[in-house]
Order: structure tokens, then sequence, then C-alpha cells
């Protein structure tokens, strides 16, 4: 009864409300922009030759096969090893090896002069003092002579001048006898100092010094030690220098080595766990350092590649929200826009395993990125990588226009209800 009951004004409302219903189930498709040829994309991570060398055909996992992180990709046999820096390094190790060596024997020979030059000093020294020794024994004998004649012409001396006090001894004899007494003391005192010059020179040698005539005379044994320590002191300088230099010539040729051992066989692993996406160099030819060998895609960092049309270039920007929808997932999948260019550039091609399809410049290329595992999760091997995906762009400034005509066409129902 409702639609035949209603006036001809209730009735226009009504058309008019469904007219308005039909263009709001349009307007998403015309304000928010849709592109139905959005592809799952990924980044190739590329493997490089380190080294010249022929690829092995040596059950390598066939492009498109999934592969666990680390494992092996290819392998390279080198062709013409380079040995030069190595063989340098073993010369050079060689030589230091020797140096330090003929260091070694060098120093050695120097502690054996030294200790022999010590030996000799110290018998120098106990033979001095030996002599010494004797010297002074023979000084306080000759001392006690003297000291015995002096008494002797002292006594004499006295007896002739009591002689000639009575007159019994001429006075030649008296002036005789004091003469004597006279040389007798002055053999003492000389004797005395002879015995305090063999003193002196006897607590100079056990300090270490031997004197001879109020001078220094160190024994030629003592400076040639000086001579030999001071060498010494060089060598050990030299050998400390020459056993660092050799240490790390020994680490360097350690490393050279070990690389060389690499680069004979060398193993590209997988870094990631992916997809093998595509082979540069076919099994059984020879590669040049730098050359790709082979690509890989990581499942886990997926992004779609979406093309609009060149309208749409001003109106999308990074931070963008969208949604995407894939066959196989049951819910819309969230997506951020990362960047938005114009295609035909070369900023707008990448290394991706799928290159976006723009023409010329005239089309827009959008990236965005996507936080969903159950994109990565397909069972086959190529996780997703390529298949197209219904984007639909969520463009914040046209969302009061949608509310609007969304506003006023519930307002002609209601009414016309």
């Amino acid at each position: 009864m409702g639609v035949i009951g209603m006036g001809r004004y209730g009735r226009m409302a009504l058309g008019a409300g469904l007219l308005v219903l039909a263009g709001w189930a349009l307007v998403p498709g015309l304000i928010h922009p849709i592109d139905t040829d959005a592809v799952v994309n990924a980044e190739i991570i590329t493997l490089r030759a380190p080294a010249e060398g022929q690829l092995l055909a040596d059950g390598n996992p066939e492009v498109g096969e999934r592969v666990a992180q680390g494992r092996v990709l290819a392998r390279i046999k080198a062709v013409r090893p380079e040995t030069a820096r190595r063989d340098g390094l073993a010369l050079e190790l060689a030589a230091a090896r020797r140096l330090a060596q003929a260091l070694r024997e060098e120093e050695a020979e120097l502690a054996r002069l030294d200790a022999e030059l010590a030996a000799r000093g110290t018998a120098y020294r106990v033979a001095a003092r030996d002599g010494l020794r004797l010297g002074r024994a023979e000084a306080g004998a000759r001392l006690a002579a003297a000291l015995a004649a002096g008494e002797r012409a002292t006594g004499e001396q006295g007896r002739k001048q009591a002689l000639a006090d009575k007159g019994l001894v001429a006075p030649a004899a008296v002036e005789a006898a004091q003469a004597a007494a006279r040389e007798a003391a002055a053999a003492v005192a000389e004797a005395r100092a002879e015995l305090a010059r063999l003193d002196g020179e006897m607590r100079s040698v056990q300090s270490g010094v031997i004197v001879v005539g109020g001078g220094d005379d160190s024994p030629y044994a003592d400076q040639r030690r000086d001579e030999v320590r001071i060498k010494r002191a060089a060598r050990r300088v030299d050998t400390a220098q020459a056993e660092v230099r050799m240490a790390g010539l020994e680490r360097q040729l350690a490393a050279e080595q070990a690389q060389a051992e690499r680069l004979a066989l060398a193993e590209l692993a997988a870094p990631v766990a992916g997809v093998v996406w595509s082979r540069f160099a076919a099994e059984g030819e020879t590669v040049r350092p730098g050359d790709p060998v082979v690509g890989v895609v990581d499942c886990r960092r997926l992004f779609l590649t979406a093309v609009l049309p060149r309208r749409h270039f001003a109106q999308l920007q990074a931070g963008d929200r969208a949604k995407a929808r894939l066959s196989g997932i049951d819910h819309p999948v969230a997506a951020v826009v990362q960047s938005v260019r114009a295609g035909g550039g070369a900023q707008a091609v990448g290394a991706v395993a799928v290159t976006p399809a723009a023409a010329e410049g005239r089309e827009v290329v959008v990236t965005l990125a996507v936080a969903d595992d159950s994109l990565a999760g397909r069972p086959d091997n190529l996780c997703r990588v390529g298949q197209q995906a219904a984007v639909t762009f969520q463009l914040p400034a046209l969302m009061p226009l949608v509310d609007a005509l969304a506003g006023t066409a519930m307002g002609l129902v209601g009414r016309a209800s």
C-alpha cells in the first residue's frame, strides 16, 4: 500500500532517493582511485661474484624455488687465483723472521760478551784488591821498621848527647846522631803516608773504583762492558720491533690465506629466507668480480605496486591509506602509500621482481607497504609475487563530500517514506 498510497510528490521524492542511492553506490569508485592492475612486488637482492671464476653445476636451487637463509645458491671455482699479495706477504714475513732471528742471535752474543767482560772486571778488581792488601802489608812492615829505626836513632841521639855533655865525644858525633834521628822520623812519616794511600785505594776498590795516581782508572773490561750494554739495549728494541712486525705480517698472511681459500671455491649463500627469483649467469659460465650471479626476493618484505592515471598524481602522497584485495585472502589487506612517482622515469623502476607497466610518463606509479603475514603465506614457491590485487585508495580530503552525499540520500528516502 505504501507506494500506491503515496502522493505525487512522495513518489517523486522516492524516485530521487533511489537515484541518489544508485549514485552513492558509484561514488566510492569515482572518489577513491581504484587500480585493478596492482601487483604484489618485492625487491631483488642480487648476489655478485667475489672473484673471477666458473659457476659450478652443483645442485643449485632452481629459479622459483624457496630457500632458507644461509642455503648455498651458487658456487664459483676460481679460474686464476690472485696470489701476488699473498706471495709478497710471505716474502716479507720470511725476511722479518730472518731479521728477528739475527737480532736475537746478536743480542745473545752481546749477552755472552757482557758476562765475559763482567767476569774479567771482577777478576781485575779481585787482583787489584789482593795487590793492595799485599802492598799494605809491605807498607805496614816498612812503617814498623821505620818506627824501630826511629826509636834507635832517637836513643842513639840521647846517648851521644849525654856523652858530649861529659866531654867524652866530640860535638860532631852528636850532630851525626841528630841527623840520623831526623832521617828515621822522615822514614816513619813516609811509611805512614804510604800506608794511608794504600788504605784509601783499598776503600775505592771495595766500592768498585780503581784509583791510580789520584784519577779514575776504570778497567778495560768495565769500559767495554758499558759499550756492550748500550748495544744490547738497542738490539732488544730492534728485536721487539721486528717481532711486532712479524706478528702483524703473520696476521695479514693468515687473512690473505683464508681469503684465497674462500675465493678458490666461493659460495654465495642466501642472505634471507625467500625465493630464487633469477639467475644472471648460466652454470659453467665464467664470471668476473662484481658480476651479478643470482637474485633472491624476501617473502617477508613484500609490497604493492599500483599504476594509476596521471590525474591522481596530485591527490596521493606518502602516508595515505589504502586497502587491497587478493584472491585467496578473504579479508582486505591494509596498505600505506610509500611513494608516488611519475611512470617512465628511471626512479620509478628499481631492482624489483615485477617492473610496473608505466606508459612513457603518462601514468603514476604508487608503491604501498603492507603489514599482513597472510600475504606471504601462499603455499607455492612464488610467495604471491606477481599476483594481481585490486587497491582502493582512501583520500581523506574527499570524505566530507561522501558524507554529505550520503546524508542527502538518506534524508530524501526518509521524507519519501
